[in-house]
């Protein structure tokens, strides 16, 4: 609540300025007049925009105010170039601002109308906040705190004249200074007065208030909270890549300005000078063990950051990304981390990946409320399975070893011995009941293999009780967590409290050689953080899980055992180089086994649902959220509206066809019994090449699987399409491996069509990227202009068959897809939620071309299923009202060529014109 003056007797007239409690508490948004904009009102709210909107730009402005209007929740697809970012942002910042506006008229509405109800009905007044000595039971107590000292406010110790108190029966009590501190009660008391003055007027008529009057009254004790809170808005996408091109496109093109906030992690943000030599896990640890030795100097001035001339409002970087915060921190020698925590406590607008709003845990350790936010989805095509990530939980037994190690550690410390050894049991009896060798499993996959419980003759009531995992020994399990919590947090809090900290990271420990010399390091005083959130995790499942809880039958508990790739010959465990060579000559006892624990989620309600409740609205929102049907019953949240928005590409600018018959004349169909038939092998070489041969610039090939890929180019190797191909285009293939080969392969890629010479002619060599869907070529890339000229789609990606969470998930939909007696609940069953998984995976990938309204691309589907309509209807709005079916490849090249040609010309036409074809305006992310 925001500070309130301790109430004294003064004039009627100042007895308003104790009554902030009326004002909003959102600053007014302020706009960048620098910024070239225009104006446009849609659904009552005032827009500036810096064009003209495109049509979809403006429904989706219309249907994003509507539904914040409305507190409603809502989901928004609009195509990957329709500037669907910009368009959101400014929205739901022309909204916000619009509802300060209203927030402050409705303010001073009911501050006259108690205003008048004081002055003509002075009696009713009195009778209601005459008495000091027994304020009303309706009024909550941190409503009446003082903004001095934060005690609450004794109306009974107000200062008052020596003559008389309140309760005088001395005439002066009529006078105006009585009244007017009768009237800052009521005005302070707010909702104890709108209470009052309604029920008084369904009985009498009150002098100095209307009917129209009442209805304001009546409006705002409808509207609660939401008629003076002006919400934050939470504006999450995926990845952090994402997130700086938000915050990208809300510092160049809108003219909003507020106080912003990105979070990110402690790896991404460090600036110690040591930081490079840290493993990227042991960061957090690093950086409170820094802290609570007083060595972080970064730590230490932070607050310099906040402070900052650029960052301060009207500052140059007064809308900022985490990169200029992380510069301005080098700069500075302060903690761009604190720093971003520090300013989003005050952020009106916070970005963030979106995971940080989903995991309970991120979410607390961020200081995310979420409490009448407005909650911004974006790229939310893969939400549900986010938000099943979000509340599942795993742990390895070497993770639970090291718990107990730790534990160990502060039982020979003596410290808190009893709540220690509560935990030490638990690690213990989890790590050796997965390290037994007589586990059976049920579910074998290659080198992976599970066992799922329930089980027909196993239920999980059960299996805790076999593990001695009953309520009981949880509770103790949360009693001993909260006592070691407090323990930490006092440590941390009273540096003075003997000796300074230093705990133990993952790689400065081996519980198999306990005796290693650490030189410098003091005794562990406390477990690791790494240790504490598995604590964490472990009390929650086991909550969850034991039968009775509200989410019990939506969880399935999993053992897993895999090899270890420690064990493996090549395997560099990523150690501090000082131990490097002090561990390099000590024999590590590794296991050839790596076993998990999980508790997998598979209702992505159990996480989704409060969100939903807690936040004024919820926004999902994506290039490709089709097929939508499935969002409502997943999530277990009521979406009240949904748009699916046209392209801004001209239809001329685009062609999307399907081929149903390869070259030999068989259907082409990447289904598990065609894919290892040469035939279709050969079909699909000699279709891309065919392809290949007219497209120019940049290409795109979509297969549903890396074993699919390597046996294609295993065969077009031999048959030498491969090498044909090669001589139209340069050949990439998508690396498995992590980021830093992706991001070398896409360099390369795109510095290769830069050099170019003859960009969008046919003469061109242009270059190919082989991938798959749901890898990093089919989220979130911008391939525009030449980069990307054509993608083709081969197969349907279903999910893995044998996988075992897809075999669970499907049996749990179906389990639910019939509503249970008393229940609503009604999900998909488990087939249609699977082929709703692959037509997403295929959405995603088609775009990766079509990013600007004057882009132009060709979109090929080799695959002859294409042709039913049930699977044409479950393709985006933008391709599914366009897509042409070809029975034979020869029928779909004639068209496709035209299609190349009459583009080429065009772009040849406007170079002449504009004297480079590659300056074009762009709408969306980049």
């Amino acid at each position: 609540m925001s500070p309130q003056k301790t109430l004294s007797r003064q004039s009627s007239a100042d007895t308003i300025l104790a009554c902030n409690k009326l004002a909003p508490a959102g600053e007014a948004i302020r706009l960048d007049t620098s910024v070239s904009t225009k104006s446009y009102y849609i659904g009552g709210v005032q827009v500036h925009f810096p064009f003209a909107p495109y049509p979809s730009q403006l429904g989706m402005m219309n249907h994003m105010i509507g539904a914040l209007n409305k507190g409603k929740n809502t989901m928004i697809e609009s195509p990957t170039g329709s500037g669907k970012s910009l368009a959101l942002l400014c929205a739901v910042l022309a909204w916000r601002r619009s509802l300060i506006a209203k927030q402050k008229k409705l303010a001073k509405q009911v501050e006259r109308i108690v205003m008048n109800f004081g002055k003509h009905n002075p009696l009713l007044l009195r009778d209601k906040f005459g008495n000091t000595d027994h304020p009303s039971d309706t009024v909550e107590p941190d409503e009446k705190l003082s903004s001095n000292d934060k005690t609450p406010v004794d109306v009974k110790q107000e200062p008052v004249s020596p003559k008389k108190s309140v309760n005088s029966k001395d005439p002066e009590d009529d006078s105006k200074t009585s009244i007017g501190l009768l009237l800052a009660k009521a005005l302070f008391y707010r909702e104890q007065t709108l209470t009052y003055i309604l029920d008084m007027a369904k009985s009498r008529k009150l002098e100095g208030v209307s009917e129209e009057d009442i209805a304001v009254l009546q409006e705002v004790k409808d509207s609660g909270i939401r008629a003076t809170h002006t919400p934050k808005v939470y504006f999450g996408s995926r990845t952090h890549k994402q997130v700086s091109q938000l915050v990208d496109e809300l510092r160049r093109k809108t003219p909003y300005r507020l106080q912003t906030a990105v979070l990110g992690s402690r790896a991404q943000t460090c600036i110690y000078s040591k930081r490079e030599k840290i493993g990227s896990e042991s960061v957090e640890d690093m950086c409170r063990s820094l802290r609570d030795d007083e060595k972080c100097d970064p730590h230490t001035n932070f607050r310099r950051i906040l402070s900052h001339k650029t960052i301060v409002r009207g500052g140059e970087l007064e809308i900022w990304d985490l990169e200029d915060l992380v510069k301005l921190g080098r700069k500075t020698n302060a903690c761009p981390y604190y720093a971003s925590r520090e300013m989003a406590i005050n952020a009106e607008l916070i970005f963030c990946p979106y995971n940080y709003i989903l995991d309970p845990t991120v979410r607390d350790a961020a200081g995310i409320e979420l409490a009448n936010s407005v909650v911004i989805f974006d790229e939310a095509h893969n939400i549900e399975n986010a938000a099943r990530d979000a509340a599942s939980f795993e742990v390895t037994d070497k993770a639970l070893g090291i718990l107990a190690f730790e534990c160990a550690k502060m039982i020979e410390n003596r410290i808190l011995i009893s709540s220690h050894n509560s935990i030490k049991n638990v690690a213990e009896t989890l790590a050796n009941w997965l390290q037994q060798e007589d586990n059976v499993y049920e579910y074998i996959d290659y080198e992976m293999q599970t066992s799922v419980w329930p089980k027909p003759d196993w239920p999980v009531e059960q299996l805790l009780k076999d593990l001695m995992l009953t309520p009981d020994v949880v509770q103790n399990l949360k009693i001993a967590y909260s006592v070691i919590d407090d323990y930490i947090r006092k440590l941390r809090k009273d540096k003075n409290d003997g000796p300074h900290l230093k705990w133990l990271e993952f790689d400065d420990m081996d519980p198999e050689n306990e005796n290693l010399a650490r030189p410098n390091i003091r005794p562990m005083r406390h477990l690791s953080s790494s240790s504490m959130r598995i604590v964490d995790g472990l009390i929650r499942m086991l909550s969850i899980s034991w039968p009775g809880s509200k989410f019990a039958n939506d969880y399935r508990i999993a053992i897993m055992r895999c090899p270890n790739p420690e064990a493996r010959s090549d395997f560099q465990p990523i150690i501090r180089s000082k131990w490097k060579k002090r561990l390099s000559s000590i024999p590590r006892n590794i296991p050839l086994q790596l076993n998990t624990l999980a508790f997998w989620c598979m209702n992505p309600g159990v996480i989704f649902q409060k969100i939903s409740d807690l936040s004024w609205s919820v926004v999902l929102t994506s290039g490709t959220l089709s097929p939508l049907e499935s969002y409502a019953s997943e999530l277990q949240v009521d979406f009240a509206s949904t748009l699916e928005a046209s392209h801004v590409i001209h239809p001329d600018r685009f062609c999307a066809l399907s081929v149903q018959c390869g070259p030999s004349g068989a259907p082409m169909e990447a289904k598990y019994k065609t894919i290892d038939q040469l035939s279709f092998q050969d079909d699909m070489g000699e279709a891309i090449v065919s392809i290949t041969k007219k497209c120019p610039d940049g290409m795109l090939v979509f297969a549903p699987s890396y074993a699919l890929l390597n046996k294609l180019f295993a065969r077009w190797e031999l048959t030498g399409v491969l090498a044909e191909i090669n001589v139209h285009k340069e050949v990439f293939i998508e690396p498995q491996g992590g980021s830093s080969e992706f991001d070398k392969l896409l360099k390369a890629f795109r510095k290769y069509l830069y050099k170019s010479e003859n960009i969008g002619q046919p003469s061109a060599r242009g270059a190919i990227i082989f991938a798959v869907y749901r890898g990093k070529v089919s989220e979130g890339i911008d391939f525009s202009d030449y980069f990307c000229r054509t993608v083709v789609n081969i197969g349907i990606p279903y999910p893995a068959f044998k996988d075992v969470q897809v075999i669970l998930k499907r049996e749990y939909n179906d389990a639910h897809s019939v509503p249970k007696p008393g229940s609503s609940r009604q999900l998909l069953n488990g087939s249609k939620w699977y082929n709703i998984q692959a037509f997403r995976a295929i959405n995603q990938a088609l775009g990766r071309c079509l990013r600007h309204k004057n882009d132009w691309g060709a979109i090929i589907m080799l695959e002859s299923r294409f042709a039913h309509p049930w699977n044409i209807s479950q393709l985006s709005k933008w391709v599914r009202g366009s897509l042409q079916v070809y029975y034979t490849l020869g029928e779909a090249q004639q068209y496709l060529e035209k299609f190349y040609q009459e583009r080429i010309q065009g772009d040849l036409l406007n170079e002449a014109v504009d004297g480079d074809v590659v300056t074009l305006e762009l709408v969306d992310d980049k």
